[in-house]
């Protein structure tokens, strides 16, 4: 029955996944990012970390997708424009998308992790992590998202100059 559910969960992941990049309104894009989200709370916890399921709909689900909200409202976005390229520009994201998927996937299918202990994912095990090893990753994880947001706001800005 978990197996079900899990598999019922990532297909909603993935459905949410391919809103944020498919569809051309931003605010449609923000749903689906937090259905996502949503998707993968439920599979923490079928995974039994109920604190990793926590922090996915609290920081994420309720404070990344909150704050992608307030850029789109005030970057007052129009209509969206029919600017889909079908040419070869357009359809090699397309291409590569769907190579690492059926990569992924295949490397799924064929090695044989081992199944995640629940002593893996307590909250002692998880901080010292994310202050010790982890703590590069994570804090380039945030200047990223700092970057592409300012970027976002220049280009909308420098396209109502013109």
């Amino acid at each position: 029955m978990l197996d079900i559910l899990t598999y019922i969960f990532a297909f909603t992941a993935i459905l949410g996944a391919l809103t944020v990049v498919i569809h051309p309104n931003p605010l449609y894009s923000a749903l689906g990012l937090l259905l996502n989200f949503f998707s993968l709370a439920v599979i923490y916890m079928l995974l039994q970390s109920p604190l990793l399921s926590l922090v996915q709909v609290i920081v994420y689900a309720g404070g990344i997708v909150v704050f992608f909200l307030f850029v789109i409202m005030l970057l007052n976005l129009r209509e969206p424009q029919n600017d889909r390229d079908f040419g070869i520009k357009g359809i090699f994201p397309l291409v590569l998308f769907v190579l690492l998927a059926f990569f992924i996937i295949f490397g799924i299918l064929t090695f044989n992790l081992p199944p995640l202990q629940p002593s893996y994912m307590s909250p002692k095990v998880i901080g010292k992590y994310l202050l010790t090893d982890g703590l590069l990753a994570f804090e380039l994880s945030s200047f990223v998202l700092l970057v592409a947001i300012i970027v976002a706001i220049a280009l909308v800005k420098r396209e109502e100059e013109k």
